[in-house]
């Protein structure tokens, strides 16, 4: 019953820690498709890169939320819990999901400003 949720949140956390990845390795070129795009790091090379590495830490603990979540939803499952856990885990960890995301932008625009001067 809360497969699609808990698989979700594996493919999310697959997806952060890949980004995590390449922008740590600098193989994400400012670009319109993948990364965060906003004025500030789109302003320059130099503020995408410095965006993005300060988003790091974030995207990294959306990740372990992300299993976390996961790992609670699979309780659910195992365990026979009531199906209102389920459904109040599958619910929180997508909107503490979006706000960290939130977050993330705000903290990538932030960090970018410097470098886009």
């Amino acid at each position: 019953m809360f497969y699609p949720p808990m698989i979700g949140y594996l493919v999310f956390a697959v997806v952060c820690v890949v980004l995590v990845q390449v922008i740590r390795s600098d193989r994400l070129p400012r670009n319109r498709a993948i990364g965060i795009r906003s004025a500030q790091t789109m302003r320059s090379d130099a503020a995408w890169r410095s965006g993005h590495r300060a988003a790091i830490p974030m995207l990294s603990t959306i990740s372990i939320i992300a299993i976390g979540f996961a790992l609670a939803l699979l309780g659910v499952e195992s365990f026979a819990w009531p199906k209102a856990v389920g459904d109040v885990l599958a619910v929180s960890g997508w909107l503490l999901i979006l706000g960290l995301f939130i977050r993330v932008w705000m903290t990538a625009n932030r960090a970018a400003r410097p470098a886009a001067d």
